[in-house]
């Protein structure tokens, strides 16, 4: 016990010293000139919370370019992490799945029933294929509403 105490105080402070971690250092090559964008998802008028949206580029990029809905349906779009997109015309893919029956016991950690994972907005707009929401993107901040109709429940592939 006594080493413990001795010993404590040096690994915490060379944890301090060192950090939780590398830092996300922007890559040489991300766009300088990302634009600010905010996407804003709603079903029937109502902003859905917790989407996923991800643009893509119709012509190729690097770097990923998503973001996740607040309670107010607005996705900040972020590119390797840092706040943006990149300038060009792009589809965006929205997706968001909710799970249902998960047992009090998963909640916890612990084994029980993992429930059942459904989809909750039409699989049109999750496709290349057949989303038709689109979006162009230049030097400007760019603040787009996409309406993706009526809530669904699909069961989740």
């Amino acid at each position: 016990m006594k080493k413990f105490a001795v010993c404590f105080p040096f690994v915490l402070g060379l944890v301090l010293l060192i950090g939780c971690g590398p830092k996300n250092t922007r890559p040489a090559d991300l766009p300088e000139d990302m634009t600010p964008c905010a996407i804003t998802i709603t079903q029937e008028g109502t902003p859905v919370a917790g989407a996923t949206v991800d643009l893509e580029y119709s012509t190729p990029v690097k770097y990923r370019t998503s973001g996740t809905t607040d309670e107010k349906g607005v996705a900040t779009m972020m590119t390797y992490g840092f706040a943006g997109a990149q300038q060009g015309e792009a589809k965006a893919l929205v997706r968001k799945v909710v799970t249902e029956g998960a047992s009090e016991a998963e909640e916890y950690g612990e084994a029980g029933n993992s429930g059942a994972d459904f989809e909750t907005i039409d699989l049109k707009y999750k496709s290349l294929d057949t989303t038709d929401l689109t979006i162009s993107i230049g030097k400007n901040n760019v603040a787009e509403t996409f309406e993706v109709g009526a809530p669904v429940h699909i069961p989740a592939k």
